[in-house]
């Protein structure tokens, strides 16, 4: 699909190229697509017919070899896809994407995709981390941007820009080449849930509201860090958008990536890195203070947060998987999280409420796609070979109407599922 190699470092990793984050889209004529992004740009296939994906083209990379290129992200509205990567000095890539149901195959891998683009960099931008899009109400919410220097040269006004900040832009005014809407610094280092708030808090219903996952926290000196914030934006205006909450989440190291219930009642946060502070590994002190006596099985582990009232979030437990993986990117859709784990694949956590309506988690389903590494691959590699924790999977889309679910496995490129109606074990669930 066009995933490039990187040279030095991380030739032997990316000798056929990586995957990184992807999502979806659905034409007004109802065929599939997914939005694959890699090490050498934003990949298109078609996967309408789930068994028979068509892969289209990808677009070039800006600076083909470049480190930055193993982080992207995708987001869309209506019928634009925005991709950002890491490559300092690069813009945001914007596709049109209403000319896909006329593409045939691509004749060969580094096809580029036949598809108009375009490029922007409003406020100062230079590369980001992700970019979350509220579909509903247009506003691309981009996280971890570099900005330009100079106070003249970046919406936030600051000669000297911290390294992490939040650029908002209003994809309504120009999908190609919209406005910003408002530049945050010092925030937002890693991601967003933006949404149309229609839960169970009255006083917020119809408004904005973005949960803002910060990473790690950075105030502090290294081997002093305790974890990452998580704060809660009333964010309806771009020129004052009003904090409503801040807060650690016990044991939380890296405040990764969120997202709530269909009832947006409870809110679900994973972080990337606690396993390793929990397996004892000398490279998390740079995010928080490594425990005192480390295990070999640090279970994988997502947050719960009570969110029933946006200006008080009340912790309630932090759920064990059955494995001991690092857990990256998810979705809910319906009563379930669709999670991407790094060396343990898609994992389906099936939410359950109980009388009071206090929410959750059981494991219901799991497709490995990197079985060659086991389970206690924390224990085993250790740091001598880091990477190999962050091999598999990055992302999952489980979103189509059709209920294909696609995922973008690292090194073992584009996977697509299906959920099972009835259990299945055994050799026959792996086809």
């Amino acid at each position: 699909m066009g995933a490039l190699p990187i040279p030095g470092s991380f030739a032997d990793m990316t000798a056929k190229g990586l995957l990184n984050d992807i999502w979806g889209w659905t034409s007004p004529a109802g065929e599939e697509y997914a939005l694959v992004g890699s090490t050498g740009g934003l990949a298109v296939v078609r996967v309408t017919d789930p068994t028979n994906p068509v892969f289209l083209g990808s677009l070039e990379s800006q600076a083909p070899g470049d480190i930055g290129n193993l982080w992207g992200d995708v987001g869309v509205f209506e019928n634009f896809a925005y991709y950002t990567s890491e490559i300092v000095g690069s813009e945001i890539d914007v596709v049109d994407l209403s000319v896909l149901d006329g593409l045939g195959p691509a004749p060969s891998p580094d096809t580029v995709l036949p598809a108009p683009t375009f490029r922007f960099s409003g406020g100062g931008y230079l590369s980001a981390h992700n970019i979350q899009v509220n579909e509903e109400t247009g506003f691309a919410y981009v996280a971890g941007v570099r900005l330009e220097p100079g106070a003249a040269n970046n919406a936030c006004g600051l000669e000297t820009p911290p390294r992490f900040n939040t650029l908002i832009y209003d994809l309504n005014t120009d999908p190609t080449d919209p406005d910003v809407a408002a530049c945050l610094d010092d925030i937002g280092e890693h991601d967003f849930y933006p949404v149309v708030y229609d839960g169970p808090d009255a006083r917020f219903q119809g408004r904005e509201i973005v949960f803002v996952f910060d990473g790690r926290d950075r105030t502090l000196p290294v081997g002093e860090r305790i974890g990452g914030f998580t704060e809660i934006w009333d964010a309806t205006d771009k020129d004052n958008i009003e904090v409503l909450a801040r807060f650690r989440v016990p044991g939380m190291v890296f405040s990764h990536a969120g997202w709530t219930t269909e009832e947006q009642d409870f809110l679900f946060i994973n972080d990337e890195l606690d396993e390793l502070v929990a397996a004892g590994w000398a490279f998390s002190e740079f995010f928080a203070q490594p425990v005192d006596d480390p295990t070999n099985k640090p279970a994988t582990g997502t947050f719960i947060v009570d969110v029933r009232q946006l200006d008080n979030p009340v912790f309630i437990e932090r759920f064990e998987h059955d494995t001991v993986s690092l857990d990256h990117n998810f979705i809910v859709k319906d009563d379930k999280i669709y999670q991407a784990n790094y060396t343990s694949g898609t994992r389906v956590l099936q939410i359950e409420r109980d009388a009071t309506g206090m929410v959750s988690l059981s494991e219901f389903a799991h497709m490995d796609t990197e079985p060659r590494l086991p389970k206690n691959i924390l224990n085993l590699n250790q740091e001598d070979k880091f990477g190999t924790a962050f091999l598999g999977q990055w992302g999952v889309f489980p979103l189509f109407d059709s209920g294909t679910i696609v995922a973008s496995d690292r090194n073992n490129g584009l996977i697509v599922m299906q959920l099972s109606d009835t259990p299945c074990k055994g050799m026959k669930c792996s086809r």
